[in-house]
């Protein structure tokens, strides 16, 4: 796939073309992409692999938070997926995939960063949710296994099924989670619990989820589940984008940093953005009574 060189103004004016996702998203292979009411609805889309994580859907997941970072139509993202499922985790295949790569390579010290380069890209595209500066809302139903389990991580907020199955699955294939989870689990559900589900593999239900942290509410139905998660997205859609974004990458500031520093970047950012066009069309609704209206970007 090739990437056209963005001009200087597309930069400077991120996030700020109309329909940019829709129109990345129109030869993807293995995701399915939806843009309505401000609304990105990315779908995993091998249902009939149980939506397996094959190198399509990985390259894809990349592209397609990036262009919603980009796209001046999307102000908030759910991520789901097609069928049954959320999706099984890793595809099989992938690791056999890597290993012919390395065994291209006789030197051991190039066999190793060929290694590493192949798990940047993975933990590069399950850190996209989290690098998308849109929140990214995360809708777990049936199998939510292994990698799907560090895709889910990465997302804003989640919600679950409640009869929904998950396993930080990685230690009965006698790997070390290494592209997310064991760096985010522990801030959601803290380090004890973290602990335990990945040193057994054990699967735990969507209800388990909830109690443990993981997803924020159950339901048990997935219309329910739907309906929820678009209302909630549809609300959002609905808040300034500048402040939104603001407050995403304040979050994960806070999440990462001691308390000081962390009021200290919020201070910074406020002293930069305070003063906006969305602020005085939020005061103006306020003294009118009336919803405010916030441009795209």
């Amino acid at each position: 796939r090739c990437f056209s060189t963005p001009s200087l103004r597309s930069i400077v004016n991120h996030p700020g073309e109309s329909a940019y996702l829709s129109s990345r998203s129109a030869d993807f292979e293995a995701l399915k992409v939806d843009v309505h009411e401000g609304i990105a609805s990315i779908s995993l889309n091998r249902p009939d692999k149980m939506n397996a994580l094959n190198v399509p859907m990985w390259y894809e997941l990349i592209d397609a938070f990036q262009s919603a970072s980009r796209d001046s139509d999307v102000r908030v993202c759910v991520l789901k997926g097609e069928g049954s499922h959320f999706s099984s985790g890793m595809d099989l295949t992938v690791f056999s995939e890597m290993r012919a790569i390395a065994d291209e390579e006789l030197c051991p010290g190039r066999k190793r960063e060929k290694i590493k380069s192949s798990i940047d890209f993975f933990q590069a595209s399950v850190s996209s949710p989290e690098e998308c500066t849109k929140p990214v809302l995360c809708l777990l139903h049936g199998a939510v296994i292994g990698g799907a389990v560090d895709l889910a991580t990465a997302c804003d907020v989640r919600y679950v099924h409640n009869d929904a199955l998950l396993s930080v699955k990685e230690i009965d294939l006698a790997i070390v989670a290494d592209v997310g989870t064991m760096q985010r689990l522990p801030h959601i559900v803290g380090d004890q619990r973290s602990r335990e589900l990945t040193y057994t593999g054990r699967t735990f239900t969507g209800k388990e989820a909830v109690d443990y942290g993981l997803a924020l509410e159950g339901f048990d139905t997935f219309e329910e589940l739907e309906d929820h998660v678009m209302g909630v997205a549809g609300v959002i859609s609905t808040k300034s984008p500048l402040t939104v974004r603001g407050v995403k990458k304040v979050a994960i500031y806070s999440r990462d940093h001691g308390t000081e520093d962390a009021l200290q970047h919020v201070a910074m950012h406020n002293a930069a953005h305070l003063f906006s066009e969305d602020l005085d069309r939020a005061m103006e609704g306020m003294i009118k009574k009336e919803e405010p209206v916030f441009r795209g970007n």
